[in-house]
């Protein structure tokens, strides 16, 4: 037995609260996105080095509490908290009846836990509360952060969201970061010690997102072969920066040849409406390709068949596209902003561009377009740099949170 697997002994449990980020959501659906896929790929692991997981997450259906299995030791627990189809913040006047089927269901079922992670503003105030009751460490992951949103140019948060981010870095036991420059933005912030902060990072499942024959990927996606394709992997809203990359696309040579593919949303729910508008009035609706948002096994096949993956987002806490597209070999071109700053290794794996004007982001996708020499050696530095960010050592570095956790005061029950 490891040292690791001797010390998880002492965690027989964890109760996550993740009010509106199912795990089994497609992600790029609604608001649904890297908070989903890290919930869905490290519980599990966590569950396999002998901890199990449950997931208390919002019902997307009328009914009562449904349960599902994730994996083995992996459970997620869906519980009522108003309609099934609110979206994020529509949530909010739900919250306390999310509360009480939480406190029901956990005393119905009568499982004991060893401590609550709470992610996301929408779960904090819940978690809080939880692990008062339960007198139960609190851990929470913000994933975003409404102050960093508005300074970097996204819509204004509401007064509650930063209320309870507030309350959240400050009551809790323990922070977990995805990146040193989280942690610095926390102190800066909220004023909290380094002590109080665990940077453990997200992953990327290797198995899945690996290096695959590009001339097969676009045979399958029906992409021209002699193109040079720009993809972009994510939710199509603002803060994302899609419209900054349409826009740049205008502003590029030799467009005939180039090819922007979109992945994200759906056309049921309207998703690119505001993007096609931009698209034509920049006069390049036919070299964009739109397509809806697609389960993590079917993104392997748009990272393949491009020549650069785009992340041109006004912040990202860990990045996972970018993280996706190394994995599969692939060069990034990337907004110089949040964690992007640390996966991306400027010029060896990709190109960080320092602003969002749409002509630097330009700028750097045409250079790299005319080097295939060099985005080759690019993909290849990409390959081994995401090899340190394996879910297995992410599921690890969580557990060393935890684990720090057991023999300290609880803060939260001292309030």
């Amino acid at each position: 037995m490891t040292k690791l697997n001797k010390q998880t002994l002492q965690i027989h449990r964890i109760a996550m609260v993740s009010v509106h980020g199912c795990p089994l959501v497609i992600p790029g659906m609604r608001f649904a996105g890297g908070m989903n896929v890290y919930l869905r790929d490290i519980a599990p692991i966590i569950a396999k080095k002998g901890v199990q997981v449950d997931i208390f997450t919002r019902n997307h259906h009328s009914g009562g509490p449904e349960v599902l299995d994730l994996g083995p030791g992996t459970r997620v627990i869906h519980l009522s908290a108003g309609d099934p189809e609110l979206v994020k913040n529509e949530v909010v006047p739900y919250l306390p009846q999310f509360y009480e089927g939480l406190v029901d269901y956990i005393g119905h079922e009568g499982r004991r836990y060893d401590l609550v992670h709470s992610h996301y503003w929408l779960s904090g105030d819940v978690g809080q509360k939880l692990a008062r009751q339960l007198q139960l460490p609190h851990v929470v992951s913000f994933h975003t952060l409404a102050v960093i949103k508005e300074r970097e140019g996204s819509e204004p948060e509401s007064d509650e969201r930063k209320w309870i981010e507030h309350q959240m870095a400050t009551q809790s036991d323990l922070v977990f970061a995805f990146t040193e420059d989280e942690v610095t933005n926390l102190g800066s912030l909220f004023g909290i010690t380094k002590e109080r902060v665990h940077v453990a990072p997200g992953g990327v499942d290797l198995s899945l997102f690996h290096p695959i024959d590009k001339a097969a990927a676009r045979a399958r996606l029906d992409i021209d072969q002699d193109e040079n394709v720009v993809v972009f992997i994510g939710r199509p809203e603002p803060f994302k920066g899609p419209d900054v990359l349409i826009k740049a696309a205008s502003e590029m040579p030799n467009r005939e040849h180039l090819r922007i593919v979109l992945v994200g949303g759906s056309e049921a729910e309207h998703s690119f409406e505001w993007l096609r508008l931009l698209a034509a009035e920049a006069g390049i609706a036919g070299r964009i390709s739109w397509f809806n948002a697609v389960p993590q096994n079917e993104l392997v096949d748009f990272y393949a068949a491009s020549d650069i993956v785009a992340v041109p987002s006004f912040h990202e806490s860990f990045g996972l596209s970018a993280l996706e597209a190394m994995a599969c070999g692939r060069p990034v071109v990337a907004s110089a902003v949040g964690a992007l700053r640390t996966l991306i290794i400027e010029g060896e794996t990709g190109c960080l561009v320092p602003s969002h004007a749409p002509a630097d982001l330009a700028r750097c996708l045409s250079d790299m377009l005319l080097n295939p020499e060099l985005r080759k050696q690019m993909g290849q530095a990409g390959i081994q740099r995401a090899r340190d960010f394996t879910w297995d050592r992410a599921a690890d570095q969580a557990l060393d949170g935890y684990l720090s956790l057991l023999d300290q005061p609880l803060a939260n029950q001292s309030m």
